[in-house]
């Protein structure tokens, strides 16, 4: 049973201008996941395919894995995966359930703030958008229906951490 209860942690790390300004100054290693890649995202088979960027942890260099996980205040233990996601202007992920990657555990952290575009679904498949905060953390049941709404044109580029446990 999904939990329509998801909880904003502010400061959970609080070394995200860190984190921020490596990879600005790495975007080398942000693949970009499109329809046709190998690592393009999509909630069904032949649904639509969201459009941003990633650096996974398996292309992470130690020195930047060891800083996104420094200020990190617990559950570390079993952590399987470290993601950062980019959305540049037009950027969007399609509306998903982490439940469907199999996982059993997921924790977003923005590094940026601006105007919201996470937006996850309550029981009546009502939308909420959240207002970003650079350093919290968005807690929420892998079962909670969740996007992120495209980036406009004019505005800032978006970056996030995901932390995973499979």
């Amino acid at each position: 049973m999904t939990d329509y209860n998801p909880q904003i942690v502010e400061n959970y790390i609080t070394n995200s201008d860190e984190i921020l300004s490596y990879v600005k100054q790495n975007d080398h290693l942000f693949t970009r996941r499109v329809k046709g890649h190998q690592r393009a995202h999509s909630a069904k088979i032949d649904g639509p395919t969201s459009q941003f960027s990633s650096i996974f942890y398996d292309d992470m260099p130690q020195e930047f894995c060891d800083m996104c996980l420094k200020t990190i205040p617990h559950d570390r233990k079993w952590l399987s995966q470290i993601v950062i996601n980019k959305y540049e202007p037009g950027d969007f992920l399609v509306k998903h359930r982490d439940s469907q990657g199999g996982y059993y555990r997921f924790k977003l952290i923005w590094l940026t703030e601006g105007p919201p575009h996470f937006c996850w679904y309550d029981q009546d498949d009502q939308p909420h958008l959240v207002q970003e905060k650079a350093g919290a953390m968005f807690d929420m049941d892998i079962g909670l229906a969740h996007e992120v709404t495209q980036i406009a044109p004019n505005e800032p580029i978006k970056y996030s951490m995901c932390l995973i446990w499979r």
